[in-house]
């Protein structure tokens, strides 16, 4: 039976219902870009395209061997911004580095070349490799021509091989006096010359192909994206471990430390020199 309705009661009003909450939906967050992937490296400025200042081998070891040592002394890194997730990217970077100098071979290796000038690449890329070991044991107490291979040996493809090998030459010649205590002759000068000269159109082939084009500039902007990085987290280290020098020197690249010590020396030694010869003190 309906509840009877008496004279004190009153109806409900409207207004005085209470609003069931609207609920509003969320849409879903754009998950960040990766900053190893390829949306991310080819939205770098057009300057990290160009060649790694080191061999592509290098920079992936000490890039793994730097995020070890930052997950190693993380609870003092974390204290100055260097978090755990910026070494953990630093690992990524090395890893895809690693990754794209692999796919850049391979998409180099498919480019259309005739058997001759595959043949032709392979024993350029054999005596570039002469050239500069016989320069790294025949000068090897000249620090200026250290400095010198090194610029020479940095890069790589064909172009860089061919421009390795003119550049070759030319330090040979500077240095004559050295090469007998090395396996070069003047034979393999002549050679490196002529090898040059007939790669061109490979190297011409090699630059317009597409796949392998992309691939060498993703290898490059990756590894530039990364040095910015490792560069943050050695400058960190440095100065979280100001007070303890034996940890602190560890977040160094020793590439680049060998490349300036010789550099160093070679200003020493122009200095030297330069310097007039003090007489006897009468």
């Amino acid at each position: 039976m309906p509840p009877t309705r008496t004279a004190n009661s009153k109806p409900l009003l409207a207004s005085s219902r209470k609003k069931a909450p609207v609920s509003k939906t969320k849409r879903p967050s754009t998950p960040p870009v990766d900053p190893t992937s390829d949306e991310a490296l080819l939205a770098l400025d057009s300057t990290c395209a160009v060649s790694p200042d080191m061999p592509t081998s290098v920079a992936e070891r000490e890039l793994a061997s730097l995020a070890r040592l930052a997950q190693a002394q993380q609870a003092r890194l974390s204290r100055i911004g260097i978090t755990a997730d910026k070494v953990d990217l630093l690992a990524r970077f090395a890893r895809r580095l690693g990754a794209l100098e692999k796919a850049w071979q391979k998409a180099r290796g498919a480019v259309k070349l005739t058997s001759a000038q595959r043949k032709l690449r392979e024993e350029a890329e054999a005596l570039d490799a002469k050239l500069v070991a016989g320069g790294r044991w025949g000068c090897r107490k000249d620090a200026s021509a250290q400095q010198e291979l090194s610029r020479i040996a940095e890069g790589s493809g064909l172009a860089d091989t061919i421009q390795d090998l003119r550049d070759l030459v030319a330090f040979w010649s500077e240095h004559e006096a050295d090469l007998g205590v090395t396996d070069i002759t003047t034979k393999d000068l002549r050679r490196a010359d002529a090898l040059a000269d007939a790669l061109e159109d490979a190297a011409a082939n090699e630059a317009s192909d597409a796949d392998a084009a992309r691939a060498l500039e993703l290898r490059n902007r990756c590894f530039w994206a990364a040095d910015e990085l490792a560069k943050d987290v050695r400058e960190g280290g440095r100065y979280a471990f100001r007070d303890q020098p034996k940890i602190a020197a560890k977040f160094v690249s020793r590439h680049r430390m060998s490349i300036k010590r010789r550099s160093r020396k070679k200003t020493i030694a122009a200095e030297s020199a330069a310097a007039p010869e003090l007489g006897p003190v009468e």
